[in-house]
């Protein structure tokens, strides 16, 4: 890692490097403000490891968590076979099951269905007993994340994994890494979890896995895709177990997820209108798009061109998107030839 990137996000990134394999890294000391980032941003458990007689609660209920998410999505997956609807989860539970048992929060269940089976779907989980209900995020459409993939497509790549408490359908290996890469850029890279989600990954490739497929669409998402591989080997330490296509991250690329470990989870911004001129230019400031998630919404390139101007498209585009939006809920249609 290049040394003029944020201290804390170099310190986080050493101290994660190897503690998602089974077994542990070598002890060192931790600062109580990695710590407290660590716990903001998911990896707690994973830097404990690094710490000498470290406290195991987080391991503890993630383990907990990681059994009753398992329970529960295995007996949603027999709900949905009975009623012959499609259906594949993704991250979550199907990540959290690829480390060590405890290292990783379980989260709620993404679940993505055939668009055709969407309404049918809802009515399943609804009429599940309230105490055995995960909390599902429905999906019948990834089009934020996989565009250039069909839900047909995807349902039809899916595999089933055989579990102590049922079989569970999970997103294919090459469309799970694609999408978890993507995912992380469409909300600005700001948590480490996410890029241990991919060294995870990398290291637990399927026989057979295939990087044409993985990267099959989009070329400028399936170099961010590659992008995010090259910083989880370059940062992390992971290890392919298939050896990915050469990796060159960009310099800037790296330096911005960085900047996102450093600030963190940031908050969606209100549009402009209505904003006081005076005030304007913090307001700005403050909804100034990261150029991670600027760069996967514009489709721009990684090379070759400067972020500033991709970034400044991107909060025109939003900015028209907010306005559209105004537009529609007052009843009020723009102009012929207005700016959208």
């Amino acid at each position: 890692m290049i040394r003029s990137t944020p201290l804390l996000a170099v310190q986080l990134a050493d101290a994660l490097r190897g503690t998602f394999r089974a077994r542990a890294p070598a002890s060192t000391e931790v600062s109580a403000e990695l710590l407290e980032s660590a716990r903001v941003s998911g990896v707690e458990a994973l830097l404990r490891r690094r710490m000498p007689a470290a406290g195991r609660d987080a391991e503890r209920y993630q383990m907990l968590e990681e059994a009753l998410r398992e329970r529960r999505l295995a007996a949603l997956f027999a709900a949905l076979e009975a009623h012959r609807i499609r259906a594949a989860t993704f991250k979550g539970w199907a990540l959290s099951r690829l480390y060590p048992p405890g290292l990783r929060p379980v989260g709620d269940v993404d679940l993505a269905v055939h668009p055709d089976d969407e309404a049918h779907a809802q009515a399943v989980v609804a009429a599940l007993p309230a105490a055995e209900r995960p909390e599902v995020d429905l999906q019948s459409n990834l089009v934020r994340y996989l565009p250039d993939r069909s839900p047909s497509d995807l349902l039809a790549r899916s595999a089933v994994h055989a579990t102590a408490s049922g079989p569970i359908r999970v997103l294919g290996a090459e469309d799970h890494l694609r999408l978890v890469c993507l995912h992380q850029l469409h909300h600005g890279g700001w948590r480490p979890l996410w890029l241990c989600d991919v060294a995870v990954l990398l290291e637990s490739l399927p026989d057979g896995f295939s990087w044409a497929a993985c990267l099959d669409g989009s070329r400028r998402r399936s170099e961010a895709v590659l992008a995010c591989v090259g910083l989880a080997v370059e940062w992390l330490g992971a290890v392919p177990r298939v050896t990915p296509p050469a990796v060159n991250v960009p310099p800037w690329f790296r330096s911005a997820m960085a900047a996102a470990w450093e600030r963190g989870f940031r908050r969606s911004p209100e549009p402009l209108l209505g904003i006081p001129l005076r005030r304007l230019a913090p307001a700005l400031r403050a909804r100034w798009p990261d150029p991670l998630s600027a760069t996967l919404h514009l489709g721009a390139p990684l090379r070759w061109v400067p972020r500033f101007p991709v970034q400044l498209a991107e909060l025109v585009r939003r900015a028209g998107r907010h306005a559209l939006r105004r537009w529609r809920g007052t009843g009020v249609t723009p102009a012929a030839g207005a700016p959208a």
